[in-house]
C-alpha cells in the first residue's frame, strides 16, 4: 500500500505519496495540550545513575500540560497515528522533522524486516504461554499477518515507539516495538 498523509480528521490530502517518499511538514500536525497533575512520585536511589538524561528536581508534584503534536500518516494500509511532544526536542523542530521522515521513510520500506524482528521476539511468548484452549501454534507468517501497525510515536533524539494491534495474539494487549534514531529494534514488548 502506498504511503500517503491523511488530513486531521477530515480526509486524505490530495498529495498521494509512493512507498518511502513520505515527507511530513510542521503544518501537517495538529498540535494538543492535555492537563495533568502529578500527586505523588517515588524515585529509586540509584534512578539518575540508571538515566543520566534525566533532570534532578526538587520536586515532581504539580499541575502540568502535555504538548502533543499529532498526524495521521496511512502506512501499510492502515491509519497510522504520528506523534511526537515538541518540548522533548534536542534539534530545532525542522531538522527534527526531517529526521523524523528519514525515518518513515525507512519503516515505509521496512515493514517485512521490523515485522519479522517482533516474530522473532514475541512469537515463542504467543506459543507458550498464550494460546487459547484448543488453539494451535502459530507460524511466523501467521504471526505477522495479524499485526497491524497503529501508531508511531518519536521522541527527542529521534527514536521512536512502533505501536501494533496484537490482532487478539496477546488478548488485545498492545505490541511495543522501539526503534533507535538508525532505525535497529531495540525492544520488543506487549503492553495493556
Amino acid at each position: 500500500m502506498l504511503p500517503h498523509i491523511c488530513e486531521k480528521p477530515m480526509g486524505i490530502f490530495s498529495r498521494f505519496k509512493k512507498k518511502g517518499d513520505v515527507n511530513l511538514s510542521k503544518s501537517d500536525f495538529k498540535t494538543q495540550s492535555e492537563d495533568f497533575e502529578v500527586l505523588s512520585v517515588k524515585v529509586s536511589g540509584d534512578f539518575f545513575e540508571k538515566f543520566p538524561q534525566a533532570k534532578k528536581k526538587d520536586n515532581y508534584t504539580g499541575k502540568s500540560t502535555l504538548i502533543t503534536n499529532t498526524a495521521i500518516l496511512s502506512l501499510f494500509g492502515n491509519k497510522v497515528k504520528i506523534t511526537y511532544n515538541p518540548s522533548e526536542i534536542e534539534l530545532n523542530e525542522d531538522k527534527f522533522i526531517n529526521q523524523m521522515n528519514r525515518n518513515l521513510n525507512w519503516i515505509a520500506n521496512n515493514e517485512s524486516e521490523i515485522k519479522i524482528g517482533i516474530s522473532k521476539k514475541l512469537l515463542i511468548l504467543k506459543n507458550e504461554s498464550w494460546l487459547q484452549e484448543n488453539e494451535s501454534e502459530l507460524s511466523k507468517n501467521e504471526f505477522i499477518k495479524r499485526i497491524k501497525l497503529t501508531s508511531i510515536s518519536f521522541f527527542g533524539k529521534g527514536n521512536s515507539e512502533l505501536i501494533f494491534d496484537d490482532g487478539d495474539l496477546f488478548w488485545e494487549h498492545e505490541i511495543v516495538a522501539d526503534l533507535n534514531t538508525k532505525n535497529k529494534l531495540t525492544d520488543v514488548n506487549i503492553r495493556g
